[in-house]
């Protein structure tokens, strides 16, 4: 976001229960004066990770606790070093400390965070708050059989590869709902790039190309695998798609779901 932002006009805030009772409001950004040093727009940097389990901190990918950010800038479109950036929410059972650490108690769902610094305030973001990861299984059929077309054709796509990943310690809320998934296909003993669409890329069941998906309300990641048929290197041929799941760094339990797409040619 620039200072070159657009204006958005006033709202109230009173669930905030701020003492200024009117800001603006830019998708994810705001804008206010153009005074020499004054706050001209706030970006509300994306989540460190899209779910935060409950009774726990925001983390990162890695594990570790991640502070929220944000990012103030002048007239002149230059990042303001220190700008008193702070982050609330409008919902129980949160806490965000002074360094933007969040921590929440509240059961499976979402939360609203807002940014402030100098009578501005952000857009809200929603985080999801999910259970505890603790296993991960197919919920389909690990073995599939493509049976391709040639020439080749849009059409020559693997069936749904569908992982759940579960909570075992809250049976009121097991699905785990927001959690990343990495996806990757393997030919050969070779991973295939998301990049490379010599033999084979993967894609959500929209069509998509992507290797990294968050977990749906039902707890599921989905993929399919594409295969260019005209550049396999045997008329029968068959690759490894893998769906990894961690928590703090390390595999939760199941990770990774191994799938067989077997890719044949048309019948005689």
């Amino acid at each position: 976001m620039t200072a070159t932002a657009r204006r958005a006009r006033p709202v109230a805030v009173g669930a905030l229960a701020l003492a200024t009772a009117l800001v603006t409001l830019v998708e994810g950004c705001g804008a206010v004066g153009t005074e020499p040093g004054a706050v001209q727009a706030l970006d509300f940097t994306a989540f460190p990770y899209p779910a935060v389990v409950t009774g726990d901190s925001l983390r990162d990918a890695s594990g570790q606790v991640a502070p929220l950010r944000a990012t103030a800038y002048d007239v002149d479109g230059q990042p303001i070093a220190d700008a008193p950036i702070r982050f609330v929410s409008p919902d129980t059972g949160v806490t965000i400390d002074s360094l933007g650490r969040l921590r929440t108690s509240r059961g499976p769902g979402s939360l609203r965070v807002y940014a402030l610094v100098d009578g501005l305030q952000s857009a809200p973001r929603t985080l999801l708050v999910t259970s505890a990861p603790d296993t991960v299984v197919a919920t389909t059929g690990t073995l599939a059989t493509l049976a391709y077309a040639l020439p080749d054709i849009a059409g020559n796509v693997s069936g749904d590869l569908t992982v759940a990943v579960r909570s075992l310690t809250n049976a009121a809320a097991p699905n785990v709902t927001g959690w990343l998934v990495r996806w990757r296909a393997v030919h050969r003993g070779d991973t295939i790039a998301m990049g490379d669409t010599t033999l084979a890329v993967l894609q959500s069941s929209s069509g998509r190309r992507s290797a990294l998906d968050t977990t749906t309300s039902t707890g599921t990641s989905t993929r399919r695998l594409r295969v260019f048929a005209n550049r396999l290197p045997t008329p029968t041929d068959s690759f490894t798609v893998l769906a990894e799941v961690r928590r703090g760094g390390l595999a939760v339990p199941g990770s990774p779901v191994r799938f067989l797409v077997r890719a044949t040619p048309p019948a005689p």
